[in-house]
């Protein structure tokens, strides 16, 4: 089968409830990881499509859609977009590509994955599936990208922190299996920047902000996390959420 473009679509359907729950919210984090690797490939001029199920009200109608989409040409190379839960949510889980006969894509793109996080998304490789519906019943080559676990802490910072090394590592992986390169270049980075997090921190007193931040900058000099959390709080687009799995993070490695 001739492959010559990329079609993707993120995994269930348009109501919050339809996909997994926990720190992160699947059916919105895939639609955000869904469209910004969408845009990606197509400001690089590689051949793509994007789908989203905005009409199915349960699993079953929601799988049909996709395959009966999928199934309209041969020419493609699907890619599902979803997020996993379940194992110890206070603990790094990681991230996995699941395939039908793409072991090779699915190993890669995990791998890329992790390797965009420097690692601390741990990789779990990838996983063979043979029952699931948009694997199994499409005619085209499949994968199914879980990003990481809705449930864990570190997961989610770790996510929500390199979120755009990680939808560039996961468009680089699928323009190069069509033979094509995705430029690193700021203006793909930049330009495009997806919806930002309303959840930024925010500090009742100027002890408490110094306090924070002399906590992450002796951890990022003792080497127990990368300097970019430095970047990230200075910048102003730490929030909440990413402090707590960040204080998980330097305990678990303290010990």
């Amino acid at each position: 089968m001739n492959v010559s473009e990329i079609e993707i679509h993120p995994g269930h359907w348009k109501l919050l409830n339809s996909g997994a729950n926990g720190i992160l919210n699947e059916v919105t984090e895939a639609r955000k990881v869904a469209k910004r690797v969408y845009e990606i490939l197509k400001t690089s001029n590689v051949p793509c499509t994007y789908y989203e199920d905005n009409s199915s009200t349960n699993q079953r109608q929601n799988i049909n859609y996709l395959v009966s989409q999928h199934n309209k040409d041969r020419d493609g190379l699907i890619v599902s977009i979803h997020f996993n839960s379940g194992g110890d949510s206070s603990k790094a889980i990681g991230t996995e590509v699941l395939y039908y006969d793409q072991q090779t894509l699915a190993s890669r793109i995990s791998k890329a994955i992790s390797g965009a996080t420097g690692g601390e998304l741990l990789n779990r490789g990838a996983k063979q599936r043979l029952d699931l519906g948009v694997l199994a019943s499409t005619y085209e080559p499949a994968i199914l990208i879980e990003v990481c676990f809705v449930n864990s802490i570190m997961d989610a910072a770790i996510y929500r922190r390199d979120f755009e090394k990680i939808c560039m590592a996961i468009a680089k992986e699928l323009a190069a299996y069509l033979g094509k390169a995705v430029p690193s270049t700021p203006s793909i980075v930049e330009d495009k920047q997806t919806e930002k997090d309303d959840d930024t921190m925010k500090f009742s007193n100027e002890t408490t902000e110094v306090a924070v931040r002399d906590h992450i900058k002796q951890s990022v000099d003792k080497k127990l996390i990368d300097k970019s959390w430095l970047d990230k709080f200075d910048n102003g687009t730490m929030t909440t959420g990413d402090y707590e799995g960040l204080k998980l993070i330097i305990a678990q490695r303290s010990k």
